[in-house]
């Protein structure tokens, strides 16, 4: 099938720094695959070594089983030779040609025909819905207008492969969030591999099929944007994707019935060690632990419960009223932590406060577990 990726063993080293180690991973014909990580992380690199504009230092890269790099056999084909499209962060649109010219230029450099670059340009510029502009001055068009023109550039000559580096992030918040839609639409509709580059999580999660968080230099995991919010292997993850509150604690026991139940010790400053019952991700007893729980995933109780369960006690920091939600800071004898309320929750500064934590959703990360750090 065409546009299937694999990339093994890839390392790649600026000076006395490795920008990626030892990276591997595939990318199904007709998936979108998101490398996403902060600033760093080597996700740019990696998208540089696949497009070919990066000479990795180790590595293949296969496209539908043929190598377009294999350090170990001197293969490393040019970036044009290798059937892929790019779309990069600034829209590198020609400010002397039209919208029309513009998205041609690959398939001059090529010395296709006069007609099918026409029709190529034609059928370019009406799947971005850019069909009546062909005649326009390329910078007469606005931030969206002219990203799309990129696109088209990207797609003209049907590539195996779409590569994007933050296309997005010079567009402002509402625009960027308008463009997520149109290009998932559009890679859907021209059915193309494709790899994007970000490090905006909405946007990776909008996005991809799959999504691969890089940290330094290395993949800390790889999954659905759901599985990655849900199921986090490390605090990393937890902490990147999403929001988290972490409190330390030791693991008590776990559930002789379900191994994915524990009970945990949270450490405190001073004074009595509370007690939660939350998801396991494969701690044993005695083991040191981070419990990472999500705003969403406690309710606040200002009177007295019956429940005397997965409660933590705290003193409301401060609150902020964002329409939908009211995210509050709580003071508690571990860590301060984020929760939402309702909107129009009645929750004020100095107020104490109970925290139900939910168990079936909050989970214990192994505090060991290798990040991708060093």
């Amino acid at each position: 099938m065409p546009g299937f990726v694999e990339v093994r063993g890839l390392r790649k080293r600026f000076g006395n720094t490795w920008a990626i180690r030892d990276v591997s991973f595939e990318v199904e014909a007709g998936k979108l695959l998101v490398l996403l990580g902060p600033s760093g992380c080597g996700k740019t690199t990696t998208l540089r070594c696949i497009g070919g504009l990066e000479h990795p230092e180790a590595g293949e890269i296969v496209i539908d089983g043929d190598h377009v790099t294999d350090v170990s056999q001197h293969v490393f084909l040019q970036p044009e030779a290798r059937g892929m499209g790019m779309v990069a962060q600034s829209y590198a649109i020609w400010p002397h040609m039209s919208v029309f010219e513009n998205v041609a230029f690959p398939l001059k450099m090529k010395k296709c025909g006069r007609e099918l670059i026409r029709k190529r340009v034609r059928d370019a510029l009406d799947v971005v819905r850019l069909g009546d502009l062909g005649n326009r001055n390329a910078t007469d068009l606005s931030g969206g207008q002219q990203q799309r023109v990129a696109l088209a550039r990207a797609i003209v000559g049907r590539p195996k492969v779409l590569l994007f580096d933050e296309p997005l992030s010079n567009l402002d918040a509402k625009l960027r969030e308008e463009m997520r839609f149109f290009l998932k639409d559009i890679q859907q509709e021209i059915s193309t591999t494709a790899i994007y580059v970000t490090h905006d999580q909405a946007e990776a999660m909008a996005l991809g099929d799959e999504l691969l968080v890089m940290n330094a230099g290395r993949i800390e995991q790889r999954g659905s944007a759901r599985s990655l919010y849900c199921e986090p292997e490390t605090r990393f993850v937890a902490n990147f994707i999403g929001i988290a509150s972490f409190i330390e604690a030791t693991v008590q026991s776990v559930d002789a019935g379900d191994s994915r139940t524990v009970l945990v010790a949270l450490h405190a400053a001073g004074g009595q060690a509370q007690t939660l019952r939350v998801r396991n991700q494969g701690a044993q007893v005695g083991s040191q632990v981070v419990v990472a729980i999500r705003p969403e995933w406690v309710r606040l109780h200002s009177h007295s419960i019956d429940s005397k369960d997965n409660l933590i006690e705290g003193v409301v920091h401060k609150c902020q009223f964002l329409g939908d939600r009211t995210e509050v800071l709580v003071d508690t004898d571990y860590e301060q932590m984020r929760v939402w309320a309702d909107g129009i929750a009645d929750i004020r500064a100095g107020e104490r406060i109970k925290l139900e934590v939910d168990g079936e959703r909050c989970i214990a990360l192994p505090a060991g577990k290798k990040t991708g750090q060093e």
